[in-house]
Order: structure tokens, then sequence, then C-alpha cells
């Protein structure tokens, strides 16, 4: 018979083949003693080993081997799933939209490529559309400023934590110097100052190595995290600030998402400088990139975890397009890497 396992935040459980360790109040390790299987922080699942993953009385079933467990579903914000032999019931995926979850399958690389968003759960989502098709071009130069203007102080902060004083001086510099539009491209020119200062000379972003490999895992699921807040306050992800590709079907999640990358940066310095990056990608290390939505943000002079300032990002934007005033968009401010301490 199956053995059934309630999965409480405080939970600290050991059965024959089964084992949860508990590193903190908000963290939990679930898998097999051989291999992992299921890695859960408070609000984002890691799914590597296969089963079927069902809703049973609003709670989310994770059927494994010989042993079952079950989540609530309004404790959860992220599912990623990449094991292929993971099995989704049609009624949980329609219960995952119905409570706001976003989910995300992986690729043969175990990388993210594909999400379920949930559809329709705000309540004037015509309003917020008329919003975004009504919004001028000076408009969107203004937000896009602000944006680039806070993407580059956080990666200021980000080279005073790892020690480069003088480069932090630089991009706070370069910082101010954007206008609206950032038609002088002052984005790039203080990346390519920044990367190369955190990971070396001859980095490069577009190149494929093991650094990178790890960026564009948290750049993924961070994004994702963005793209669900958005259609959860109602606004559609293809219509972006800046990014207007035609195939983008996340252009303004690409957006929001800029002044929050450097968060990751920091989490993939530390673990490249420490000689913990490991060649592939593995289960320990995304684990530790996943839980970057729970670590602390600074906004607006209080402490929240990502996934709050996510939230409060995005709930600022409506303010920002109803005035219309660009300086009611509220960004994130980077702090040093820590875990939310939830109250």
């Amino acid at each position: 018979m199956m053995s059934s396992v309630k999965i409480d935040k405080f939970a600290d459980l050991s059965k024959d083949n089964l084992c949860v360790k508990l590193y903190h109040p908000d963290f939990l390790y679930i898998g097999n003693r051989d291999f992992l299987g299921v890695i859960m922080s408070w609000r984002s699942i890691l799914i590597s080993q296969g089963g079927k993953l069902s809703l049973q009385r609003k709670q989310m079933l994770i059927q494994q081997s010989n042993n079952s467990f079950t989540v609530p579903l309004e404790d959860i914000a992220v599912i990623v799933i990449e094991s292929k032999e993971t099995l989704i019931t049609a009624p949980l995926l329609s219960a995952l939209a119905q409570y706001g979850v976003t989910l995300l399958t992986c690729d043969e690389q175990f990388l993210p490529c594909g999400q379920w968003l949930p559809f329709g759960q705000y309540y004037r989502q015509l309003k917020t559309l008329k919003l975004q098709l009504e919004t001028t071009l000076p408009q969107k130069k203004q937000l896009w400023q602000k944006i680039v203007q806070q993407k580059i102080r956080n990666q200021g902060f980000v080279l005073e934590q790892v020690g480069y004083f003088n480069e932090t001086k630089r991009l706070n510099r370069m910082a101010n110097q954007v206008k609206s539009g950032d038609k002088e491209n002052v984005e790039a020119q203080a990346a390519l100052i920044y990367f190369q200062t955190l990971f070396g000379k001859t980095f490069k972003r577009s190149e494929e190595n093991n650094i990178n490999a790890h960026l564009n895992y948290a750049y993924t699921v961070l994004r994702s995290a963005i793209a669900r807040a958005l259609v959860l306050y109602g606004w559609l992800p293809q219509l972006g600030i800046f990014h207007r590709s035609e195939v983008n079907p996340f252009n303004l999640a690409d957006d929001f998402v800029e002044p929050f990358r450097p968060l990751v940066d920091l989490m993939v310095w530390q673990l490249w400088h420490t000689n913990q990056l490991t060649s592939g990608l593995s289960p320990n290390t995304k684990q530790k990139l996943i839980s970057l939505l729970h670590h602390q943000m600074s906004f607006q002079e209080e402490t929240f975890s990502v996934l709050a300032a996510i939230d409060r990002t995005v709930g600022s934007f409506q303010a920002a397009l109803t005035t219309p005033n660009a300086n009611l968009l509220k960004l994130p401010e980077i702090l040093p890497l820590k875990e939310h301490q939830y109250e």
C-alpha cells in the first residue's frame, strides 16, 4: 500500500525510502535516499523524480514509488517539472490555474522550455488591456528609463558586494546618465563593464559556458514568476514596454525582469567564486537558484521576498499607467544575499 504524507513546512520526516530534512522552517528536501525526488521551498517546488501529480481536496497529490505527498495549492507559487516520467492530471492543471500557480516543464537538458499560466483571473482585464494599448510612446520611454536606471544601480550594488568599489561608482554615474528610452543604450555599455568585472575580461553573455547556463536557468525561473504576477493582475504579457518581439509571448515580463537579474548574478558569482559551480546544473544548485524567489529585496524602504517584490512592482505599474506618471512605477533594490524571514 502506498503511504501518504501531508507536507507541513515544519515537518521533519523519515521513512523506509523517504528522506525529508529540515534546513530551515521554510525549506524542505523531499527525496529518495539514493537520489533526489522533490525539492520544495515554502512556495516553489522542483520535481526531478518521476511520478504522478493529481488533485486531492484543494491539494496537489504527488505520488512517487511507494509514497505520496500532499501540498496545499494555496501555498504554491511556482512548480518546475524536469522529470520526463512525470504524469499530471487535467483537474490539477485547472486547479493550478484557479490558484494562480505557474508550472514550468523542462527539456532534455533539464532547462525550462514551457510554461502553464493562469488565464482570466483578474476581474477587470479589459481595463488593463486598454491601459496597455493606450500607453503612448513617450510614456513607454519614461518607464523604460526608470527600469534601466534601477537595473544598473542594482548591478552597481552587486559589484560593491564583491569588492569592486570604483566600478560601482562608475555604474552609478552611468545610471544617472540614462535618458528617456535609453536611446544611447547605456544599458548595454553598463552590462559590458559589469559582467567583465564580475566574471573576468574574457566573459561574454552570448557564449555557451557553465556560468551562462546557471544564469539562464535562474533568469528563466525569475521571468516565469514575473509572467505569473502580470497575468494575475490582468496584464497581457505579450505587450511590452521596450521589448516588442512578435514571437515573444512574454515581452512585458522581459521588461520587468531587468532590475531583478542582478540578484541572480550575485548568487551565481558566489557559487563560482567559492568553486561550488558544478559542471552542469546539479539538483542542489538548481534548488539554490530557485530559492532566490524567497530571498530578500528592498522595496520602498521595506524588506520583502522576491516574490512579494515582484507583486508590488507589477501592482505599481497600473498606477503609473492610470495617472499617467512614470514615477509611480516602483522598482526593487538589491540587498545582500539572504533568505527572507516570513512573519
